[in-house]
């Protein structure tokens, strides 16, 4: 259950988005390959935003289900192939934060 949300910062302009927007099925396929989940179960979202100048330019949040593998040295490894995807074809500061949901009580209705 990977929900990531890409806050793109408008001050980069458009071509940003569309250059997030169109690397979206080749992060899925590592998202998917990595936390071992099929491609149903992703949601993404890229999300335009003002920001301050002094932010980095694009922002991730994932949130994902936790489980005894995803430990923080995995799931941090994760991140930084997720923010080094997005670094190198923007050229811009990427961060990432991720929170594990607990699976007893996290709900979902599709």
């Amino acid at each position: 259950m990977p929900n990531i949300k890409f806050y793109v910062d408008t001050r980069n302009g458009p071509g940003t988005h569309e250059t997030v927007s169109g690397l979206l099925p080749e992060i899925r396929s590592m998202i998917c390959e990595t936390l071992e989940v099929p491609r149903a179960a992703c949601q993404f979202a890229v999300i335009e935003v003002a920001g301050l100048v002094d932010q980095p330019a694009i922002n991730i949040e994932l949130q994902l289900l936790s489980g005894p593998a995803r430990t923080p040295e995995y799931l941090r490894c994760l991140g930084e192939r997720l923010r080094d995807m997005l670094s190198g074809p923007t050229g811009l500061e990427v961060a990432v934060r991720m929170s594990s949901l607990d699976p007893v009580s996290y709900v979902s209705l599709k």
